[in-house]
């Protein structure tokens, strides 16, 4: 996995061996996800990358190249020692950093954000507290010698104390970033500093987000639709265009979750305006997989809303995003992704075919559910396997109804039976009443199949 991982991102073995010592010597360690890894060798790029460039002159430069040598080496405690030398040449003995002039102090802190970062890399909690502290530093070495750079840094510094819990798991280190960025949000402006207050906005929205998948407090995630909003607020998407991207389709994404749990109709609208304003401006060579992102997001959005509204115009867009995703989708290599797409294919034409005086949108909604059931296996996912079955038997009950087939309305229900008795043999007897529940929402068809929907339990 190690070579593999270097071998993906282009990076020198021996540096990613380095950065996993910590790791691996903790008691009882086993080996991180490649995920993590993932993560671990875009950190290190960044920071080869600033070596790389020219900072400094004379013994500094030259410090500076030993330095990132020494990273690319996979000895980082050379490398620090060797970046540790550079700033006391730019302090050049100086007893009172604030007298220096802003291009001096501007520089040694840029040099202890370099260290700050080589901490980083290091995958230990302690490592990455090193890290925050000298980001920390940075910030207050900067100070008003260059404002935005020292909002940066802090920004960063709350960044890495997430990144604790993101990597080694307790929510310690999200609710010390959350903290962080509150302050730092309350001393930025954002019509004068819109781009620092937006970056801010969009890191604390993140952590946010993170506690609610990770600790389950539901209603952090309105709070980070709250500030990923905040961060839009003021920012234009010239002023930096990576990062308006960043923050509108997050906030696109999130508003679509939410739009769909609680059936908000106003916020799926407002989720479908933000991702068509950013997916105008996407350029899909350059991105592509924050374009499928994008066109994932806006397809559910417009197929929630326009199954409410019987809106024909809103589901076929919504199918055509989504068979526009499907052609992009290598199916042997994301098998459970393809799937997904039929399914929500199959929901978008289930609810078109009630606008359809013919069956054969009912027919095509039948055969795309058949396709997710063909990677959606019930001895591998089985709740996967059972929602889809449900789905489709509900096209069939439609199709049946349609067609005056009693026959295939009661296969139909016979699927449903069976799909639910599975989850509860599965164990999975919370989903199987969910299932249940689904039921009930379509009486009119099962009335059709002249009988009731079978009961759990």
């Amino acid at each position: 996995m190690l070579a593999q991982v270097a071998g993906r991102h282009r990076l020198p073995t021996e540096a990613l061996a380095a950065m996993m010592a910590d790791w691996l010597r903790r008691p009882g360690a086993t080996a991180p996800d490649e995920a993590l890894l993932d993560r671990k060798a875009a950190d290190f790029l960044a920071l080869a990358a600033r070596l790389a460039t020219p900072h400094g002159e004379g013994e500094i430069a030259r410090l500076r190249f030993e330095a990132a040598a020494a990273l690319v080496a996979g000895r980082l405690a050379e490398a620090d020692k060797a970046l540790a030398e550079a700033e006391l040449q730019a302090v050049e003995g100086s007893g009172d950093l604030s007298a220096l002039p802003a291009e001096r102090r501007l520089l040694i802190g840029e040099n202890r954000a370099d260290r700050a970062a080589l901490s980083f890399l290091r995958m230990a909690p302690e490592a990455y507290r090193e890290a925050a502290s000298r980001y920390g530093e940075t910030a207050a070495l900067i100070g008003v010698a260059d404002l935005n750079r020292s909002s940066a840094a802090a920004l960063d510094q709350a960044k890495v104390l997430a990144r604790i819990s993101a990597d080694f798991g307790g929510r310690e280190g999200y609710d010390e970033a959350v903290a962080a960025l509150r302050s730092l949000i309350e001393g930025l402006d954002s019509r004068a500093e819109p781009i620092a207050f937006a970056g801010a906005q969009k890191a604390l929205a993140a952590a946010l987000e993170d506690i609610a998948e990770s600790a389950g407090e539901v209603d952090r995630r309105i709070d980070a639709l709250v500030h990923y909003r905040a961060g839009l607020r003021d920012l234009r998407r010239d002023d930096a265009p990576l990062l308006w991207q960043g923050l509108m389709l997050r906030f696109g994404r999130l508003a679509v979750a939410l739009g769909e749990e609680r059936e908000d109709d106003p916020l799926l609208e407002e989720a479908i305006g933000a991702l068509a304003r950013l997916l105008a401006q996407w350029d899909r060579t350059q991105d592509e997989a924050g374009w499928l992102e994008a066109e994932n997001a806006i397809a559910r959005a417009r197929a929630a809303l326009g199954g409410r509204r019987n809106d024909l115009a809103l589901l076929e867009r919504a199918f055509n995003s989504f068979n526009r995703i499907v052609q992009a989708v290598d199916r042997e290599r994301e098998p459970l992704r393809w799937a997904e797409l039929q399914d929500r294919m199959g929901g978008v034409l289930t609810a078109m075919g009630e606008r359809y005086s013919e069956p054969v949108v009912l027919e095509e909604a039948v055969a795309a559910f058949a396709g997710a059931l063909k990677e959606r296996k019930r001895e591998t996912v089985p709740l996967l396997w059972a929602t889809s079955s449900v789905n489709q038997a509900l096209a069939m009950i439609r199709l049946a109804e349609r067609r005056h087939t009693p026959a295939l309305a009661q296969e139909a229900l016979g699927r449903i039976a069976t799909a639910i008795a599975a989850l509860q043999q599965a164990g999975l007897a919370a989903d199987a009443a969910a299932l249940q529940r689904r039921l009930a929402a379509a009486p009119a068809f099962l009335r059709a199949a002249g009988t009731a929907p079978p009961r759990s339990g």
